[in-house]
């Protein structure tokens, strides 16, 4: 943007002074992290309910909310993981230390953050080296804090009219916010069980979804076939019935999904939740089935 104001032949004033940024993207940077610590917690309590503590429902959402949350089918897991809030770097890493104690993740989430520290010695025997990445987001929240609620006296107009960053500094947050989530995430893709929910790729894109569903409704649709197979006759042909319609039907599905005239004009991800959504359905209903299975004895050739 200065290169392209540079070629002009009369530049704006801010090409001349310095181009400064009021320091709102912090508070959408420290939102990142937060959102960030929310989701895996939720992702946590919905993979492994039983790390649910006493006290994570203790007076978290007013009763309206609540009955909000309810009309709108929120899950616990959900509603537990929009209960808090991450004001610092310790609650951000606390969240993470939970789940790598879950995951196995021998690396602690601080130690996972931080590059190699290169230190030196400076003229007169200090130690130099660059500020540590839990010191860069602590003043990022602090600095948060500041503007949302306008602490400070430096100016009776408020601090958000008296400080600003130039672009540079506002690139280096940027990158370390980037850097930690990614950092993290790396940690979670490479130990976490295949099935833990929202899984990154190594290249931090989201793992297919549909795939591991795929996958799941082969091996339970053979374990069913397995046990009808040592069943009657005619519970055998009913089974393959009603496997060769659910087939049928899934795939007219998935054309009617990947008709763009109807859902990528409007939602590009539109087809994928729908199909996702399909095949949850699909697999909840064979793993009643199974589940029906092993608990029924009849229909047993004599």
């Amino acid at each position: 943007m200065f290169d392209r104001e540079g070629e002009k032949d009369e530049r704006a004033d801010w090409w001349w002074n310095g181009l400064e940024v009021v320091p709102y993207t912090v508070v959408g940077l420290a939102t990142c992290l937060e959102w960030h610590a929310r989701s895996r917690l939720t992702d946590l309590y919905t993979f492994r309910p039983d790390k649910l503590d006493a006290k994570a429902l203790d007076g978290k959402v007013p009763a309206k909310v609540l009955s909000q949350m309810i009309q709108a089918q929120v899950s616990i897991p959900q509603l537990l993981g929009v209960s808090f809030t991450v004001g610092s770097v310790p609650e951000y890493l606390d969240v993470f230390a939970k789940l790598f104690d879950t995951l196995g993740i021998p690396v602690p989430p601080g130690t996972t953050i931080q590059p190699p520290v290169m230190e030196q010695i400076g003229l007169f025997g200090d130690v130099v080296r660059e500020p540590l990445v839990r010191d860069v987001l602590e003043e990022m929240f602090v600095t948060r804090h500041g503007l949302v609620h306008e602490i400070g006296f430096e100016s009776a107009k408020g601090r958000s009219l008296c400080e600003a960053w130039d672009p540079e500094r506002i690139m280096w947050l940027c990158h370390t916010v980037i850097s930690t989530i990614r950092l993290l995430e790396a940690a979670i893709t490479k130990h976490a069980p295949a099935d833990f929910p929202n899984l990154l790729t190594e290249d931090a894109y989201p793992v297919d979804e549909r795939t591991r569903l795929r996958r799941s409704i082969a091996a339970i649709e053979e374990r069913i076939e397995a046990d009808i197979a040592g069943r009657s006759t005619d519970s055998q042909k009913n089974w393959a019935a009603a496997l060769g319609a659910a087939r049928q039907s899934g795939e007219a599905h998935e054309n009617l999904f990947s008709d763009r005239r109807l859902f990528e004009r409007f939602d590009w991800a539109r087809t994928d939740l729908l199909s996702r959504t399909m095949l949850e359905q699909r697999l909840a209903l064979l793993s009643e089935i199974a589940a029906a299975l092993g608990r029924s004895g009849g229909s047993r050739p004599s």
